[in-house]
C-alpha cells in the first residue's frame, strides 16, 4: 500500500437572498476535500467516524437570508436546522470586525447525527454576510470558511440530529448541554486571500474576512494559545501541515484503540442515504501521488456506464489498496469493509456456510460479504484466494440473478426455506433472503506481478468488474521530488537538471520487474533516518550511499526475489553506476542480488 505520509466535496451552498431558487456556488476546495478523505480514514481505522454537518445541499426556497437583517427569513426552518452558520462582517472598522448575528439563538453552531456513539471530528460551514452600511447585507457564499472540531475519543451517543453551539469569545464548544472538550481546531481558508469584491464604498478582500473570522474566534484546543489557526487549502500548501498537525493532535490525545468494527451512522446531519455511483465524481487524492489521471477518468467512466463492480490491477505497491479505500470512501463515506485475501478462504469465509453455535447446534451463519451487503466491499489482494471457488455461488448474483445457496433455515427440517441471495434491493426481503443494498459493491485489488494467480479468474467472472489498471508513475524523478516536498512544504526543490539517483535505479528496476513507489517511500524514510540531512538530488556522498544500500537491503531486495540471473546482474550494474558505488560496496550489491536470482 503505498504510504503518503501522513491523505469529499461536501458539494452544497446557500441561496443568495436577491436570487431566490438560483443554482448554489461554492469554492473549489479540492484540497479540503483530501483532507476529509484522509480525515475520515483516518478515524475509521481507528474505528470512529467523521461528520460534516449541514452538507447536504439547500431545498431551493428554504434557506433564504433577508438583505434587510442579514439573517434567515424563516428562523424557525433554517434556525433549527442550519445549512451553515451566518457571519456577519463589518468592513467599516479597521481591520474588518465579524460577529454572530444577534437573532442568532444560543450561538446554534450546528447538528450532527451521533447516535451511533462513533463521531470523533466535525467541520462546520461559516459564510460570510457582509453590512454594506446601508441597511443592507450582502451574503457572500463563495467565501465560506470551514470550522474543525476533533476530539480525543468518541462523543457521548446522541441523537440522529444533535445540536452544538459554540461561544466564539470564549471558545466553549457545548454538546448534550455541557461544555465538550476538543483536542484540535482550525479554520479552513478554501479561496485564495487576494480574492476582492466591492460592497458599498468598501473593497474587501478574502484574506480580511477569514482574518475578521480568525478574530472572534478563541479556541480551547491544547496546543493552541487562544487564537485558531488558519489552514490555507485554497493551494494545498497547508494540506500535509494540517495532517501533520491533526496526526500530532491525536497522538498527544490518543483515542480507544477500537470502539466498533463497523460503524453505520449517517456522514451528515441531514442526509437522505446513499448517494447513487452514477452521479459521484470520484475526486482525485491529492496525498496519493503517482496515480495517473488516467485512473480516476477510467473509475468514473466505469461507475457512470453501470459497471457496479471494480477490480484495480497492476504492479504492487502502486497504491492499489489506497485508491480502493479512497473510491470506498467516497462512496459510502462511514460504511465499508476491506478484507485482505488469503489462501485458506473458502466460500463459507466469504458468502457463509453452516457453523455449530453451542449446544450441538449448527445453523447458516452469513460470511464477510452477506453480512457487508448494504456497503461497498473491498477485497485486497484478491488473487491470493482461489478466486473461482472463494465467488463461486455469486457468479449468478453478479449477472443480476439470484442464486439459492445449498442451506436451509432450519437445518434439521428438511422443508425448511433454503438461503437465497437476491441480485437486487428488496425492501421487504425475508428472513431467509440477503439482498444487496444500493450502496453494495466489490472494490477488488490485485497484483499483476502474480500472473498465475491473476489469470485463475474464469472469464464468467472477469467480465463482471470494471478492470482499472493502476501503473507505476510516469516521471519518477518528480515523483521523489514531490514526496520529499510531501515531507517537508519547506524544503527546496532541486535544481534543474540535478540527477535523483535513487529514481534512477527505480527505473533500471521497473525494467526487469515494474514496482510502485511503497518500497521506495520506504527507502527514503529509511535513509532520513540514518542520515537525517540526506540529499536525494545530485551526487550522493559516502554516508548517503551506504544508507542507501542498507535501504536497499531492508525493502527493495525482497521485492526481486526469483529474478532471473540476467536481470539480476542488470540491475546490481545499474546500482553501481546509478549510485557511484566504491568497489566493496559494487562487490556486496552484485552479491546480494545474485543471492535472489534463479
Amino acid at each position: 500500500m503505498l504510504r503518503s505520509g501522513v491523505g469529499w466535496w461536501l458539494g452544497a451552498g446557500a441561496l443568495r437572498s436577491t436570487q431566490e431558487g438560483a443554482r448554489p456556488t461554492m469554492p473549489t476546495a479540492e484540497f479540503r476535500d483530501s483532507f476529509y478523505s484522509w480525515y475520515s480514514q483516518y478515524l475509521k481505522d481507528r474505528g470512529l467516524q467523521f461528520s460534516k454537518s449541514g452538507s447536504k445541499s439547500p431545498v431551493a426556497g428554504k434557506h433564504v437570508v433577508v438583505p434587510s437583517s442579514g439573517y434567515w427569513a424563516d428562523p424557525n426552518y433554517s434556525g433549527s436546522k442550519p445549512i451553515r452558520w451566518l457571519v456577519h462582517i463589518d468592513p467599516s472598522a479597521n481591520p474588518p470586525k465579524a460577529s454572530v448575528p444577534k437573532e442568532h439563538r444560543a450561538n446554534r453552531l450546528g447538528y450532527a447525527n451521533t447516535a451511533q456513539g462513533d463521531k470523533a471530528g466535525i467541520a462546520f460551514r461559516l459564510v460570510p454576510v457582509i453590512d454594506q452600511g446601508n441597511g443592507n447585507f450582502d451574503v457572500k457564499e463563495d467565501w465560506e470558511v470551514t470550522l474543525l472540531f476533533c476530539f480525543s475519543g468518541p462523543l457521548d451517543v446522541g441523537s440522529s440530529g444533535e445540536t452544538f453551539d459554540f461561544d466564539p469569545a470564549s471558545g466553549t464548544l457545548s454538546y448534550l448541554a455541557k461544555p465538550q472538550s476538543y483536542i484540535f481546531s482550525a479554520l479552513f481558508a478554501l479561496s485564495p486571500r487576494s480574492d476582492q469584491a466591492t460592497f458599498g464604498a468598501k473593497t474587501l478582500t478574502y484574506g480580511d474576512v477569514i482574518d475578521a473570522v480568525q478574530n472572534m474566534i478563541t479556541s480551547q484546543a491544547p496546543d493552541v494559545a487562544g487564537k485558531i489557526p488558519i489552514y490555507d487549502l485554497s493551494d494545498g500548501a497547508s494540506l500535509t501541515k494540517l495532517m501533520t498537525d491533526v496526526t500530532a493532535a491525536y497522538a498527544s490525545n490518543p483515542p480507544p484503540t477500537k470502539v466498533t468494527a463497523n460503524a453505520v451512522a449517517s456522514d451528515d446531519d441531514d442526509d437522505g442515504g446513499p448517494p447513487t455511483a452514477a452521479l459521484i465524481d470520484v475526486p482525485e487524492n491529492k496525498t496519493l501521488l503517482g496515480i495517473d489521471a488516467g485512473v480516476y477518468r477510467q473509475i468514473n467512466a466505469a461507475l457512470k456506464s453501470g459497471k457496479r463492480h471494480l477490480m484495480l490491477y497492476g504492479p504492487p505497491g502502486t497504491g492499489k489498496t489506497t485508491l480502493a479505500r479512497h473510491v470506498a470512501q467516497t462512496l459510502s463515506p462511514d460504511t465499508w469493509t476491506l478484507v485482505t485475501g488469503s489462501a485458506d478462504w473458502a466460500s463459507q469465509d466469504i458468502i457463509g456456510g453452516y457453523q455449530p453455535v453451542g449446544g450441538g447446534d449448527v445453523e447458516f451463519q452469513p460470511g464477510v460479504l452477506l453480512r457487508a451487503f448494504d456497503q461497498p466491499l473491498i477485497i485486497d489482494e484478491m488473487n491470493r484466494c482461489d478466486i473461482d471457488k472463494v465467488l463461486g455461488p455469486l457468479f449468478t448474483v453478479l449477472a443480476g440473478q439470484h442464486t439459492t445457496l445449498p442451506y436451509r433455515t432450519d437445518i434439521s427440517d428438511g422443508t425448511s426455506p433454503q438461503y437465497v441471495i437476491l441480485a437486487a434491493e428488496k425492501s421487504a426481503a425475508a428472513t431467509h433472503e440477503f439482498a444487496p443494498k444500493a450502496a453494495w459493491r466489490l472494490i477488488a485489488t490485485i497484483n499483476s506481478i502474480d500472473k498465475a494467480s491473476l489469470y485463475q479468474m474464469s472469464y464468467a467472472l472477469t467480465r463482471r468488474f470494471g478492470w482499472i489498471y493502476v501503473d507505476v508513475p510516469k516521471d519518477l524523478t518528480n515523483f521523489v521530488a514531490e514526496y520529499l516536498k510531501q515531507l517537508d512544504p519547506t524544503a527546496a526543490a532541486p535544481n534543474v537538471g540535478d540527477v535523483c539517483p535513487i529514481a534512477e535505479l527505480w527505473a533500471a528496476v521497473n525494467e526487469v520487474r515494474p514496482i510502485g513507489p511503497a518500497p521506495f517511500i520506504d527507502m527514503i524514510h529509511a535513509v532520513r533516518v540514518m542520515v537525517p540531512a540526506a540529499a536525494f538530488f545530485g551526487g550522493a556522498t559516502a554516508e548517503v550511499r551506504s544508507a542507501l544500500l542498507d535501504a536497499m537491503d531492508m525493502v527493495l531486495l525482497p521485492m526481486l526475489d526469483g529474478i532471473v540471473s540476467n536481470d539480476a546482474e542488470k540491475i546490481a550494474e545499474a546500482a553501481i553506476v546509478k549510485l557511484g558505488l566504491a568497489e566493496e560496496e559494487q562487490k556486496r550489491v552484485r552479491a546480494r542480488l545474485r543471492s535472489l536470482a534463479v
